[in-house]
Order: structure tokens, then sequence, then C-alpha cells
């Protein structure tokens, strides 16, 4: 037997879910499944993954979907009634995941004068999916790490498959760094099949798992951007690419985050030297802070703009 709760959540304007989840390639991953058409996102959260929470706190199965008036309804199940708090969290971890919480009206402002990007502050773009937990967000950067994409999906998928604590519909939720850094490099060379980042994955879990890696650690707002990158690259297996992806998710748009797809989409788009970063950064200096965030509407335009000429 499940018991089933519904909330509402209330969104910026503009808003749509659907730019949201496809912002990035998070929403391909365990535990996330999207139904385009009915316009439903559905997951599975395990509420002991979010810091400060018991081991024994529930498992949830969550979906989503836009109501006409933008707000967010959401259904969710689990094996007996939730407290008010627990219902609470769950609110909180979808604002984290929806990027619900980032302010970009200054980035849309900017976009709105350049043509090609007139698009992006009409349909509230350049809030990316983000995972309920930083934990989770840097795993999964790992797992991105010099490999195909398919590649990727198959470790979280792996991970989760061997890890994640069962939701009410079956369904595993992504685990939490404590039932992470309990399992030996083994695990992590045999069964995710993580390679040489196995023993990155477990450090990592390790250092969530004891408190001297948090959250707040990556998110001190009087941090510059050089100083949070640093903190970034210190962790195991963290090189410019994931550095500069994790800056990206954690709302710091003055770094490019390049890697060779989007060198290659850049140079096609404004006829520039392939390879050259130099040119890359000149093209997108106009935007300052939001330089990075900028390019990244640019490169993924034909993932929105579908049927319709791109300006």
């Amino acid at each position: 037997m499940t018991h089933e709760h519904r909330l509402r959540l209330r969104t910026p304007t503009p808003f749509e879910l659907d730019v949201v989840l496809r912002g990035h390639g998070w929403v391909a991953l365990a535990p996330h499944g999207y139904d385009r058409a009915a316009g439903v996102l559905t997951t599975t959260l395990d509420l002991a993954s979010l810091p400060g929470q018991r081991k024994t706190a529930p498992v949830v199965a969550i979906a989503v979907r836009q109501l006409p008036d933008s707000r967010l309804d959401v259904r969710v199940s689990a094996r007996r009634a939730l407290a008010r708090a627990a219902l609470e969290q769950v609110r909180a971890a979808l604002i984290t995941s929806l990027s619900i919480d980032r302010e970009l009206e200054r980035f849309w402002r900017r976009c709105a004068a350049t043509p090609r990007l007139r698009w992006v502050g009409q349909r509230g773009a350049g809030r990316l999916m983000r995972s309920p937990t930083l934990f989770e967000d840097l795993l999964k950067l790992l797992m991105t790490t010099n490999c195909a994409w398919s590649n990727t999906k198959s470790m979280v998928a792996r991970t989760t498959e061997a890890l994640g604590r069962r939701g009410p519909t079956g369904t595993q939720a992504f685990p939490s760094a404590a039932t992470c850094a309990i399992q030996p490099e083994k695990f992590w060379r045999d069964e995710v099949r993580a390679g040489y980042r196995a023993s990155h994955c477990r450090a990592l879990a390790e250092g969530f798992a004891s408190g001297s890696l948090t959250t707040e650690h990556f998110c001190e707002p009087t941090l510059s951007t050089e100083q949070l990158r640093a903190r970034l690259l210190a962790l195991p297996g963290f090189g410019p690419y994931a550095a500069g992806q994790a800056l990206r998710l954690l709302g710091r748009y003055d770094d490019l985050a390049l890697d060779s797809w989007v060198r290659k989409r850049a140079a096609e788009l404004h006829e520039l030297p392939a390879g050259d970063d130099r040119a890359i950064a000149r093209r997108y200096a106009e935007f300052e802070d939001f330089a990075g965030l900028a390019l990244w509407m640019d490169v993924t335009a034909d993932w929105h703009l579908e049927g319709e000429a791109i300006p």
C-alpha cells in the first residue's frame, strides 16, 4: 500500500519545465525518467541522502508536471503517510533540482540585446537541472570524464541499481554518500566499471560521508570563482572540464567550461578557428560573469528551438 501526497510549487516567470529538464543531460541519468510527450518527470528520492537526515528516512517516488498557470503539480508517493517536514524536504529538493531558486533576470536582459539569444529570456532558459545533493552532482560529473555519454549512463545506472534504496513503486533512488563510502574500491572498479575513476568515486563519497566535504564548502558566497575552482580542482579526479561543469551547476557562469563538443559547436556557430579558446573567450567577453552561460545557450539552442528558425 502506498500513500500519495500532492504539492504545488510556484515558479518564477517565465519558467518552462521542458527547457530546464533538457538544458543538459542529467534528466537522462538514473534515477530520472522523462515522458516528454506527456510532460511528466518521474524520479525517486531517498530522503536519507539529504544532509542531516536519519538513515531511516523514507524513500519517495515523485512525478512532476507543469500546469497551465505555470505552477508545478507534484505527486509524492511513499509507503506510509509523510509528515509535513518530509514533504517540505521534498519541496526543497525539487526547488534545488529544477533550479527554481536561480535568479537570472540580469542575464536575460543581456540576452534580450543580442538577437540570436532573445529566445533565452522569453522562455526562461538558463536554469539547468541539478541533483538534490551536491554529492550526487559531483559523482555524476566524475562519471562523465574521459568517456562516451553511453558509458556515463551505464555507470550511473549500475551505481543506482547496486546501492539505491527502493521506493514505493519499485524504482531505486540514487544512493547517499554514506552508502557509497562503505563500498570498497573493488566495487567501483568491478561492479560500476568506473575504470581509473574507481578510487576517485570512493574518495569523493568518503569526503562527503565524513563531513570533510560539505555543500557549504563549495557554496560560500564570499568565494571568488577562482577560489571555488581551486577547491573543485583539489577533488580527486577533477580537472578543468569537470570543475567547469561543476561551476555552472553551482551558479558560477563566468567559466566557459570548454570541452571538445563545446569547442566544435562554438567554432561552427561563429566561424572561429578550430580549438582557439581565446577566440571563443573574446566572442563572449561582453557577457562578463555570464559568459559561460551565454555560450552554453548558443551551443544548445537547437535543443529548445526545434522546428523554429535560430536567429
